[in-house]
């Protein structure tokens, strides 16, 4: 038996088994280059279950069904060893094991146990933020890392945890104390300067938003790419609230699209600011139908709605409609299938609101108004952040506008403003009302 550089102890009587583990944890967390190198190491360590469950939760961020299955000879291995390990490591198999399933329920029951007995597993924490990302469960995400922080208080990554679980709780001016204080310890904690964008943008302080992202920019390249495209998503989005659309265009040019662009991170954060891009009143045209080919087959996978959602907007914009109607008719199936919880996420809100994605995409705007409305209250449970959710309350915003319905349009623009400073975009919409 050994001990990472948590405390925690790990079934394994390799030092190097250790060291990867700890090397793991940190390239997650600090969403570095490397976290790759742990499936060297559950190579060279194949005793060591724990680590071959780390190498296994990789897969888990292709967020694709097939993508996952690459799991499943690592967790093989892990099982093998079972009966031998500690509880918290079989704890963690089962929830890494349930997420490449598909089953994020089970895999956050798990996690939360977690949190519960051994709070200072980071790597547990991160992984189940990550299916608190896919399910909307905000107000359990804020628990599970109020736990982490609380007992890992000298480690700035669990702390901008903590910092981003907050403001998806709205609860932005304590999200944002809890950043910077994480910053403090390590100014380099790319997800506090995560967390600060979606702060900056939910409190309209646009013109502060901006110059402090541009601050933070340079250092941004000494990590994943990822990491690069997602925070100038959210520096665009912020030109776009000041109607800087060149800026914006020029960050998805040079920083978000063309780097890998098969991948799912890439196409949400191209996909998501092309939209928000057309939304603000900008010309998109080539660049829906460059996407269109590296996304047709994802668009056909059901791992959580959100992903369907936006990839159907997609390929109509790119006017493959064909290509639509046929994902969105196997979504419809999928949906049919499901019970429980997962019904009313899949066939009472993901599916009206993938219906609703496809017809504001084709400018039948008094069809997507109708669909959009009554669900948008429930949108958080498909998935997605609240600020890649936006997408959904302003092309409903944007259908009244466009289709002539004054009196609802202020109203619900006066509902997407909800008391904060408006912005340039606001006072945008407001005149074309």
């Amino acid at each position: 038996m050994k001990f990472d550089n948590r405390g925690l102890a790990v079934a394994t009587e390799s030092d190097g088994a250790i060291h990867a583990i700890d090397h793991y944890a940190h390239e997650l967390l600090a969403l570095g280059t490397h976290a790759a190198a742990v499936q060297v190491a559950a190579d060279a360590y194949p005793d060591c279950a724990m680590l071959q469950a780390c190498c296994a939760s990789t897969f888990l961020y292709s967020q694709t069904t097939a993508g996952a299955k690459q799991a499943a000879p690592f967790l093989a291995r892990a099982e093998t060893r079972l009966a031998d390990l500690t509880e918290r490591e079989q704890v963690f198999i089962n929830a890494v094991k349930a997420g490449c399933a598909g089953d994020f329920e089970s895999a956050l029951a798990l996690y939360e146990q977690i949190a519960d007995r051994w709070p200072r597993d980071m790597v547990a924490a991160k992984l189940a933020e990550f299916h608190f990302f896919e399910t909307g469960l905000a107000a359990r995400q804020l628990e599970v890392m109020r736990k982490a922080a609380a007992a890992n208080p000298d480690v700035g990554h669990v702390l901008a945890m903590h910092a981003f679980a907050l403001e998806l709780n709205a609860e932005r001016e304590r999200a944002d104390e809890v950043a910077r204080a994480a910053l403090a310890l390590d100014p380099n904690t790319m997800w506090a300067q995560h967390c600060r964008a979606h702060v900056f943008a939910g409190q309209s302080r646009i013109g502060e938003g901006i110059a402090a992202m541009e601050q933070y920019a340079p250092s941004w390249q000494k990590f994943s790419h990822y990491t690069v495209a997602h925070n100038w998503f959210h520096l665009a989005t912020l030109y776009l609230s000041e109607l800087r659309f060149d800026d914006a265009r020029n960050a998805y040019r040079k920083y978000i699209w063309g780097y890998s662009p098969d991948a799912v991170v890439e196409h949400t954060d191209s996909i998501l600011l092309l939209w928000y891009l057309e939304l603000a009143g900008g010309k998109v045209d080539a660049e829906w139908c460059a996407i269109a080919p590296h996304i047709r087959a994802n668009a056909h996978d059901t791992l959580f709605p959100f992903l369907n959602c936006i990839y159907l907007y997609a390929l109509t914009r790119a006017g493959e409609t064909t290509e639509a109607a046929s994902a969105l008719a196997g979504m419809e199936r999928h949906a049919e299938k499901q019970t429980g919880g997962l019904a009313h996420v899949w066939n009472e809100v993901g599916v009206p609101l993938a219906r609703g994605c496809v017809a504001y995409a084709a400018g039948d705007y008094d069809r997507a108004a109708g669909l959009l409305q009554p669900i948008l209250a429930d949108v958080p449970c498909v998935g997605g952040s609240d600020e890649q959710r936006g997408v959904f309350a302003e092309s409903h915003l944007l259908s009244l506008i466009r289709g002539g319905r004054k009196v609802e349009a202020r109203a619900a623009l006066s509902e997407h403003i909800a008391g904060r400073p408006e912005t340039a975009l606001d006072r945008h919409w407001a005149d074309s009302i």
